[in-house]
């Protein structure tokens, strides 16, 4: 049977979290990152428009944030984008795209890919397991992880309906 989106999305972060996550909270982008030879900065943007991520033939994939989005919010759309680049490369074989994350704008199934692995890598199901043993809060676990609420609350929606 064929992986499914959220299947490859997991295992794709779960491979890059063994291999560059030291075990500690919050996971740090910067290996990553570098591991997948992007580059990060951070710009003034339109409102509305929370990351892009550009990459051309034969040069590193460039991601931008929108440097007036809160720090949770640029934690979250840094990894979300890096989804796009972990997509485009291991799985389309790609090495020219562009995405840009508007809030508002249509959800396809690229959206879908980088929002599922964003939320494996930022929050580890091994973590949210031991947080949820002892007794933590989704806003509590939010703040170990560094990200929103809202973010935290959709991964645990999430992981409720495929817990693999």
């Amino acid at each position: 049977m064929a992986e499914l989106a959220w299947q490859a999305a997991r295992r794709e972060a779960d491979q890059l979290l063994n291999a560059y996550w030291d075990g500690y909270l919050p996971v740090k982008l910067g290996p990553i990152t570098e591991a997948l030879e992007a580059v990060k900065r951070e710009s003034i943007m339109a409102p509305g428009l929370s990351g892009i991520v550009v990459k051309k033939p034969h040069s590193n994939a460039e991601i931008v944030l929108n440097i007036n989005d809160p720090a949770t919010r640029r934690r979250f759309t840094w990894a979300h984008e890096l989804g796009h680049v972990v997509e485009r490369s291991s799985i389309a074989k790609d090495d020219d795209y562009s995405f840009a994350d508007a809030r508002g704008k249509s959800y396809d199934l690229h959206e879908f890919y980088a929002d599922e692995f964003a939320g494996a890598l930022l929050m580890p199901k091994s973590s949210i397991a031991n947080m949820r043993h002892m007794g933590k809060s989704a806003p509590e676990m939010a703040r170990e992880f560094g990200v929103s609420v809202p973010a935290m609350n959709k991964r645990l929606e999430r992981l409720s309906i495929n817990p693999t």
